[in-house]
């Protein structure tokens, strides 16, 4: 860079971003200036930089930046209305006299084009030449009409009937005809419209700041707002959210406004300040530059479709709740609509192609990767892998494997899991393998309950594939995973963390060969000849056929006779990115202290720096048992993640240590006065109990007592024997096969009818 730089507060995104553009150059001594945010009188320019100049002395601002800077930068985002009227009054200033060229940058947003409508497409009107043409054609058919009438004297008149057709014909054709409606075209606003452009009412005041610094006119001063799409990448600022809600997964799908279909034009910092400093090297012919990437599809519902499928699950819907933690200026952006042209300085045509080199120049959703890389960077996330084993499984042992999943926010994944992710339709399964996972699902079962160790087959060739295929999902590579008891031997381990290509390479199954019909049969065709009327001998199809497998074998034989020798050059063969990075061994729980190790298992890893981690957590607590294992998994550092802040888990621990503390040092005359409470509360229990029966037994006998006192034989006669006649009349009417057990039966359903008679 040739130009010596003011920065407009270096401690923002933008400036942070200018600041490693402009380290990369080697330079001796510092040669750019820049404002801080908050003035700092102990810090230190940073390296590249020769002074960092302070607000509270604007004298010595102003000559510095007018003697020792080419180019200032502005950024709306971080500056400040008192911020550019400073520069402003610089320049404005009729003492201030340029002797070299000077650019002034402002950074802005396509927020100012907020309530702008689609640009309609200028209709092409004719030219005059046309229209004279048109005119001669009208006269011509004129003199036409009026010359019929001379020639249709010498003709014999015409039948009524015939003179009536044609009056018809005429009335048809001085009908009126249905005008068809015009089809209205939109276009790309260009940066040359820029004098039209119009802002929403809550961003009228960023036009008002483009307005004043395109308002500067002053010899040697160019002045060139760049108008910035919205800004991602670099641990992502506007799109933070749905970045971090796509790396969680939660939710689960990502989500979008009403439909979608607006469009919003984007550019990556990394090449908006790629473009700033091409502006200001080249200066251009225009004051207002669009900067933002050439996107092919800039519909709010592709970017974040491209979102979640580098990132997240890979689905989205459209869902309200989704942006209750946005704010609304972040909603606003998201609704923006504008159609807009990147910059021809930057794409070029066909005529003059552009030397720009883009970071992104196709968007978001075609480097997402590549963007999720810069994320997991900036804010430190990186992947837990984990293998867990234990031979002696209960609910203890899937205590502790939830807490770690919980607690790192990683799936547990077994063999029945990932072949139940396989079959799930929220999984995209790769199309090349789905017809034979189809076929072999049977035989990759039964190996799987056998849990045995078996030769390489094409079956166990589609059980790897799959299970690689998991593995290297989103959710697994962003965030990692915890295999539980599984590789179960160290033939499945090394096919599985090692990509063995050649190995796993299905073999190709025969073409079927197509049907055909009598109608399809042509009749063969004659032999050729040459000129002495001998046949020439032609090359059969079959032998050609024959030679390509034999080709491509040797094709592939040569490719893994490379790659072997590759590996023996880098030292071995490469892991996955999916190896496991943690191996841990717990215990059985049982009372024995026998346990079969998976020996070469164990053997397997430690060959290749990974020592399995044994613990025994019979004489622990869960959480000391999760703490001693979130140690060993931290052993390298510990990941950001959005995990539990660490002070947190200190605060934590020592709660539930003083618990047990207090537990253990309970003083017996509490413990006696607990004891006394309860045989207490016991006690009025009992008494209530007592009392509550007593009162039932005197409510009893004093039933008892009335019934004793009422005559028996009046007794019997009111209610007895009205009810044991109308049971014998029924044994008289029914006959039953025994009529005592009949009568007995009526009589108990009567009693219940007693007291209410």
């Amino acid at each position: 860079m040739s130009k010596r730089y003011f920065i407009n507060n270096l401690d923002s995104p933008l400036g942070q971003e200018f600041y490693s553009q402009l380290v990369k150059e080697e330079t001796d001594e510092g040669v750019h200036m820049a404002t801080y945010t908050i003035d700092d009188p102990n810090k230190m320019p940073p390296k590249g930089f020769k002074k960092i100049l302070k607000r509270y002395k604007p004298k010595l601002s102003r000559k510095k930046m007018l003697e020792e800077c080419d180019v200032y930068v502005y950024d709306v985002a971080s500056a400040t209305q008192t911020d550019l009227d400073f520069v402003c009054d610089i320049f404005r200033n009729s003492k201030t006299t340029l002797e070299e060229q000077k650019v002034l940058i402002l950074v802005s947003s396509v927020l100012t084009w907020s309530a702008m409508p689609d640009k309609v497409k200028p209709k092409v009107e004719k030219k005059p030449d046309e229209e004279q043409e048109g005119e001669q054609q009208e006269q011509q058919e004129q003199q036409q009409k009026k010359d019929e009438p001379d020639a249709d004297e010498n003709q014999e008149p015409k039948d009524d009937e015939n003179q009536d057709q044609e009056q018809e014909q005429q009335q048809i054709q001085q009908q009126p005809i249905n005008e068809v409606p015009e089809v209205i075209e939109y276009v790309p606003w260009e940066e040359n419209d820029y004098k039209l452009r119009s802002a929403s009412a809550q961003y009228s005041q960023l036009k008002e700041w483009e307005d004043m610094v395109l308002s500067l006119q002053k010899e040697n001063l160019k002045v060139i707002v760049v108008c910035a799409g919205l800004i991602y990448g670099k641990g992502e600022l506007l799109f933070q959210k749905y970045f971090k809600k796509a790396w969680l997964q939660q939710p689960y799908k990502l989500s979008y406004q009403p439909d979608g279909n607006n469009k919003v034009p984007t550019v990556h910092i990394t090449d908006l300040v790629k473009m700033i400093v091409k502006v200001s090297e080249s200066i251009p012919e225009s004051n207002y530059i669009f900067a933002v990437d050439n996107t092919q599809d800039r519909t709010q519902k592709a970017i974040i479709q491209g979102i979640a499928t580098g990132v997240g699950s890979g689905w989205i819907e459209q869902n309200d709740d989704f942006f209750k933690d946005f704010t609304p200026e972040e909603m606003d952006c998201f609704r923006l609509h504008l159609d807009c042209k990147p910059s021809q300085m930057f794409i070029g045509n066909e005529e003059t192609p552009s030397d720009f080199e883009w970071h992104c120049e196709k968007g978001i959703a075609v480097n997402a990767k590549k963007i999720l890389q810069e994320f997991t960077t900036i804010h430190k996330l990186r992947p837990i892998k984990i293998i867990m084993e234990s031979k002696a499984e209960n609910m203890r042992f899937q205590d502790i494997l939830t807490m770690i999943s919980d607690h790192y926010r990683i799936p547990v994944i077994n063999q029945e899991q990932i072949f139940k992710d396989a079959q799930d339709p929220n999984y995209v399964f790769p199309s090349e393998i789905q017809e034979d996972f189809n076929e072999y699902w049977p035989t990759i079962q039964e190996y799987i309950d056998s849990q045995a160790p078996a030769q390489l087959s094409e079956q166990l060739k589609i059980y790897y594939k799959v299970i690689k295929w998991r593995l290297s999902q989103n959710d697994c590579q962003n965030r990692g995973f915890i295999l539980q008891n599984f590789p179960n031997h160290f033939e499945e381990a090394d096919f599985i963390f090692y990509p063995n290509k050649q190995k796993l390479k299905m073999k190709k199954k025969p073409k079927k060969k197509p049907v055909v019909t009598e109608e399809e049969q042509k009749p063969p065709q004659e032999p050729a000849v040459d000129e002495n009327g001998d046949p020439i001998e032609q090359e059969q199809p079959e032998d050609q056929q024959q030679d390509e497998p034999q080709q491509e074998e040797a094709q592939e034989e040569e490719q893994q006779e490379e790659e072997q020798q590759e590996d023996e050059q880098e030292g071995g063969p490469k892991p996955e990115d999916f190896f496991p990075e943690s191996y841990i061994v717990i215990k059985p729980l049982g009372k024995t202290d026998n346990f079969e190790y998976n020996r070469k298992l164990i053997n397997f890893f430690s060959e290749r720096n990974l020592d399995a981690y044994f613990i025994d957590p019979r004489k622990k607590t869960n959480h000391d048992t999760f703490e001693d294992l979130r140690i060993y998994i931290e052993r390298n550092g510990r990941p950001y993640n959005y995990l539990q802040n660490e002070k947190e888990l200190i605060v934590l621990y020592f709660n539930l240590q003083r618990i047990k503390d207090l537990t253990i040092k309970y003083t017996r005359k509490q413990s006696i006065q607990i004891w006394k409470e309860i045989t207490k509360v016991k006690k009025d229990k009992r008494q209530d109990l007592v009392t509550k029966y007593t009162k039932y037994i005197e409510e009893q006998e004093q039933e008892l007592q009335q019934v004793k006192q009422f005559p028996f034989r009046n007794y019997l006669m009111d209610f007895v024997v009205p009810v044991l006649n109308e049971g014998l009349v029924e044994v008289a009417h029914i006959l039953p096969d025994d009529p005592v057990e009949f009568l007995a039966e009526y009589l108990y359903k009567r009693s219940f009818n007693v007291d209410n008679e």
